[in-house]
């Protein structure tokens, strides 16, 4: 039974006593309850209070103590299977088997034909052949008509070539003060005095940009941030503490006392670490180290071969080529230096774009005025109207006549009647709760009013910071507008002026083609010239292919016997390999396994470490909740600080933005300066780029003028030469003889050698045919020996079909292994279900004994429910007032109010 309890201010006497009409009930009822106490009542239940178990609990109980001593038949076999894949028998030999023979059966060994190829290459066939010896004689024969020719070239004087030889020392250029004048006028250029007076130019936009910078240097909100300096956040206490109490881990002493751990596989690591240095391939692999390619020889012989080439003397012979086109060359270099449109880009260098002065009084204008849009917003912008709503206190007084009205015809009368019934009106308690009523309504109606006044200070910021962009913004716009304006007039001028260059560069372009066509006719006449000589040096170049040829054909073979012996070396290397990497296999097995015994002593060491580190988490999360306290209290100071900032970073950046559209407007001005500044430069470029193209023509053209001359001077010498071959007519004639001598003995070394090389051919010829019979061989062996792996793929297949079937067996009856746990769980399922019945018997049956149990407990506490509410009926009747007031508690315990009637029926019989 609950306990309820008030508090009431009484008068009482100090002789307490009840009326005199209860009296006689209050010493009844004493006697009574004195009776009842003696008798022992209320009594404890006399049966049992604790329901035995029904006969389905009985058997269900019984049924799983069966089952769970009897073992699992499914348990059994499910864990047969696991341990047959485990030690393997549950797979069938056959496919391993298999394995092991297509191992032992695929070893190709060595091509047969590996010693035939070799001994060809070694030239086997060609030792036999004989016609080495021959080509070797033919290389040492004699041409007999050498020493007639050295006896007819005694005989020639030729006074002529010294007569050529003396002219030519002395001979002078014609076109030397051509082009010495031409040098003279290359190193003046008109251009150079425009460019000196361009390097004092000075912008127009400097002074403007210049009084721009010094105000842009002041910022309003550099003040407002500077009374910022000293702001302190309000949670910084709060941190501290949280700081002192996140610094006290009981986790570190702990951890401390696990730096001395070890892991209790270190003595095994440290034996495998010993053994895990030797590796049986090393010896081995040293012993390979000093192989040598059995080709190197006869790769030296072909390099020694390659570097003769017979073409090298044919082609030293032409050095002295001459082109025959080079004199009408000459003349069209004479033509090539007028162009009809040098005068028409001098014309232009004075070009001035008509936006410039424009375009620079209205840069000094949006320097020096304003738009005339943020006078009318300015106030707006400025503040002058925040916290001046003259409609304000009649819209917070509206607002809080709702409350005003509920408390004067609700609240109030409601207060007034209640303490009116209940007597009490005019008292203490009456007064506390009309201050309580009032005090909750005034705070609604401070509320309210504060929240009317945060809104209307809010909304007014709102359109402070908007007009203060829109004053931004159509000034903005109002530049773009006219900044428009005069790009489109200076495009339209740009305009003209690229119209005009472009029919000046016409007009040079025709003439350049024109020149270009005569130089294309003379360059071909150049290149028909070049062909012919083209053609001999082709000739002498075939004759150097064919001798690379042989050179190449030595490498080749010499190349093919190195890559046989290192395939063989390669063989070597690999079978090492295999033995090296089967023995670190085996180490690597031993240090995994040592390594997985470390594991699992670091994992039990990590269980510890996680569960200190669970303590530490668990204070460092008491620390976290501290700091994330203060951490709050600090952002809600920061972000009001932010708040203040922002209007002040607001007001910065509207001052800034304004500055930047002047200097914007003054570097545009000072940008059609330097554009037009730009043209002028242009035009002097081009003027400098037109002289020195007339420069260059009149060089061209001198040294057309010295090439002639050397021409002229070409064809005294020929002439010289003329009459210094007649005078050696006679020597031409032995000279001729010796020739003659000399040709018909190298015609018949010719027809030997020919000979010998359509042997050559026939031996070449039949070499080729034995080596590609060992080809096809070498192809048939391999053949065979992918036949073979075809084969034993076929075998594998079968066998690697035979392991699927056998791992899906294995998977399926792993599966069924897996399912006998839960069939073994359903033998419990009907033990479980009869349970479930006899539970419900059970709490059946005690909820029939709770009711006995009620009865029996009502019928021992009668007496004592009839002595309680007889005391509730004396003990309202009340007592004799005392002088005096005092405030005690009045309670209302059905429990203990019979124990409060004994003491007041004492109370009556002390008197």
């Amino acid at each position: 039974m609950g306990t309820s309890t008030r508090t009431e201010t009484v008068t009482s006497n100090q002789k307490t006593e009840p009326w005199a009409g209860a009296q006689p009930y209050y010493a009844d009822l004493y006697a009574s309850a004195e009776a009842a106490r003696k008798s022992g009542a209320p009594a404890p239940y006399q049966g049992s209070t604790v329901i035995d178990w029904s006969k389905p609990t009985q058997d269900a109980y019984a049924n799983i103590e069966a089952i769970a001593r009897n073992r699992s038949v499914l348990n059994g076999n499910a864990q047969g299977v696991a341990n047959g894949v485990m030690n393997g028998s549950a797979y069938d030999s056959t496919p391993k088997s298999t394995y092991e023979s297509l191992q032992q059966g695929l070893n190709p060994g060595a091509n047969p034909y590996t010693g035939m190829v070799g001994a060809v290459a070694n030239g086997a066939l060609a030792n036999g052949f004989g016609g080495q010896n021959a080509l070797i004689s033919g290389s040492q024969w004699n041409n007999p008509g050498v020493a007639a020719t050295a006896a007819a070239a005694g005989t020639i004087n030729n006074s002529a070539g010294n007569a050529l030889m003396q002219n030519g020392l002395t001979g002078s250029n014609a076109g030397m003060g051509l082009a010495q004048q031409a040098a003279a006028n290359a190193t003046s250029n008109p251009a150079q005095a425009g460019y000196a007076n361009a390097t004092g130019y000075t912008n127009a936009a400097g002074g403007s940009a210049a009084a721009l910078a010094g105000a842009a240097g002041y910022n309003p909100a550099v003040g407002a941030f500077g009374s910022q300096a000293g702001y302190t956040n309000s949670g910084l206490g709060l941190a501290q503490q949280a700081n002192t109490l996140a610094q006290n881990n009981p986790a570190l002493a702990a951890f401390q006392g696990q730096t001395g751990y070890t892991n209790g596989s270190l003595a095994g690591a440290q034996n495998l670490a010993q053994t895990a240095g030797y590796n049986p391939a090393q010896d081995k692999f040293a012993g390979e180290t000093g192989y040598t390619n059995s080709g190197l020889g006869y790769a030296k012989d072909a390099a020694a071969l390659a570097n003769t080439n017979r073409a090298l003397a044919a082609f030293q012979g032409q050095t002295g080529y001459t082109n025959g086109s080079l004199a009408d060359a000459q003349k069209l270099a004479q033509n090539a230096g007028n162009n009809p449109a040098l005068a028409g880009f001098q014309n232009a260098t004075g070009y001035t774009n008509s936006a410039l002065g424009a375009q620079g009084a209205f840069a000094q204008f949006l320097a020096t005025n304003g738009n005339p849009a943020a006078s009318m917003l300015q106030s707006t912008a400025n503040g002058d109207f925040l916290n001046s709503n003259p409609y304000l206190d009649q819209a917070v007084k509206n607002a809080n006549q709702s409350f005003v009205d509920q408390f004067n015809t609700s609240i109030a009368p409601g207060i007034d009647s209640r303490m009116a019934a209940a007597g009490r009106l005019g008292s203490g308690a009456y007064a506390s709760l009309r201050n309580d009523a009032e005090k909750t309504t005034a705070n609604a109606m401070a509320t309210n009013a504060g929240n009317i006044m945060y809104n209307n200070y809010n909304n007014e910021r709102t359109n402070q910071l908007n007009a203060q962009g829109t004053i931004g913004n159509l000034y903005n716009q109002n530049a773009s507008l006219v900044q428009n304006a005069l790009n489109s007039l200076s495009s339209t001028d740009q305009g003209q002026q690229a119209a005009r260059l472009n029919a000046l560069t016409g007009l040079s372009s025709t003439s350049d083609a024109a020149t270009r066509n005569q130089i294309s006719a003379n360059q071909n006449a150049a290149n028909i010239d070049a062909q012919q000589q083209q053609a001999r040096l082709n000739a002498i170049t075939g004759m150097g292919s064919a001798a690379d040829s042989v050179a190449k054909n030595a490498l080749a073979a010499s190349q093919n016997i190195a890559n046989i012996d290192n395939s063989q070396q390669a063989q070597r290397l690999a079978a090492i390999t295999g033995l090296s990497n089967t023995s670190d296999a085996a180490t690597k097995n031993a240090i995994s396994a040592n390594q997985n015994a470390a594991n699992i002593d670091a994992q039990q060491q990590q269980a510890r470490l996680n569960a200190i580190t669970g303590m530490g988490n668990t204070a460092d999360a008491i620390a976290r909740n501290s700091i994330n306290a203060s951490q709050n209290v600090a952002n809600i100071d920061n972000s009001q600080q932010a708040q203040r900032l922002a209007a002040m970073t607001g007001l910065g950046n509207f001052a800034d933005s304004a500055t930047k559209n002047a200097i914007n407007a003054n570097q545009n001005w000072a940008n059609i300066d330097n554009t037009q500044q730009g043209q002028r430069l242009n035009a002097l470029a081009g003027q400098a780029s037109t002289a020195d193209s007339v420069a260059k023509n009149m060089i061209n053209a001198s040294q057309n003028v010295a090439n002639i001359d050397a021409q002229q001077q070409q064809t005294n010498n020929n002439a010289l030469l003329n009459a210094g071959n007649l005078g050696n007519a006679a020597s031409t004639l032995w000279l001729n003889a010796a020739n003659q001598l000399g040709n018909q003995s190298a015609a018949q070394q010719t027809n030997n050698l020919n000979y010998l090389n359509a042997l050559g051919d026939l031996y070449k010829y039949d070499t080729t045919n034995r080596i590609g019979a060992m080809t096809t061989g070498a192809n048939m062996a391999n053949q065979d020996f992918a036949n073979q792996i075809s084969n034993a793929g076929v075998q594998l297949n079968a066998a690697n079909g035979q392991t699927a079937a056998q791992n899906a067996q294995v998977g399926q009856q792993l599966q069924a292994a897996g399912m006998a746990p839960g069939l073994r769980a359903n033998d419990y399922a009907d033990s479980q279900a009869l349970l479930g019945v006899g539970q419900a018997q059970q709490a059946r049956e005690g909820a029939f004994l709770q009711d006995d149990i009620n009865k029996w407990n009502a019928e021992q506490n009668a007496v004592w429910t009839g002595l309680i509410n007889q005391a509730n009926i004396l003990n309202g009747g009340g007592f004799n007032n005392t002088s005096g007031t005092q405030t005690k508690p009045i309670y209302t315990n059905n429990g203990a109010q019979a124990m409060g009637a004994i003491g007041s029926i004492a109370g009556l019989m002390a008197k």
